[in-house]
């Protein structure tokens, strides 16, 4: 967990490093599964393009993908996003999501309830330009649940 203060330099580099890794080797990208829920998404600011499908079962996500043309920020988050929310109910999900989207816009450094997993995504907060990029991919995914 991140503690109340400013990200120190070593975790804002961990966190960077993180979103790298996933920007390079997205967990999700392009995933061929039958759909259930689907929803597209587009962030005018930078261009960003993405889809977000998702399996249902029982009211579980037990699948979760994307595709699209994004910026390395946004494919990044898509990618945590698919990675964390497997076996998540469509009830949790939005929680998490509103969770996420909190956190991202927060001006407050206290994130004691922010999931530790997800906590790279903090790094793009000192770019304010950029949470639009991170958050696209949990908006998208709130915008096909809420159609379910």
């Amino acid at each position: 967990m991140v503690e109340s203060q400013q990200l120190t330099n070593d975790t804002a580099m961990l966190y960077q490093q993180a979103l790298l890794n996933h920007h390079k080797s997205p967990v999700g990208y392009e995933l061929k599964f039958d759909v259930s829920l689907s929803a597209d998404g587009v962030n005018a600011a930078c261009g960003d393009e993405i889809v977000i499908q998702v399996q249902v079962n029982k009211g579980i996500i037990t699948a979760l993908g994307f595709s699209g043309d994004s910026c390395a920020i946004c494919r990044a988050s898509a990618s945590m996003m698919c990675q964390y929310l497997i076996n998540y109910s469509l009830a949790k999900t939005q929680v998490t999501i509103d969770n996420v989207i909190n956190n991202i816009n927060s001006v407050n450094d206290h994130h004691a309830n922010f999931e530790p997993e997800l906590q790279p995504l903090l790094a793009v907060r000192k770019f304010p330009i950029r949470k639009q990029c991170a958050i696209l991919p949990w908006n998208t995914l709130a915008l096909a649940i809420s159609a379910s």
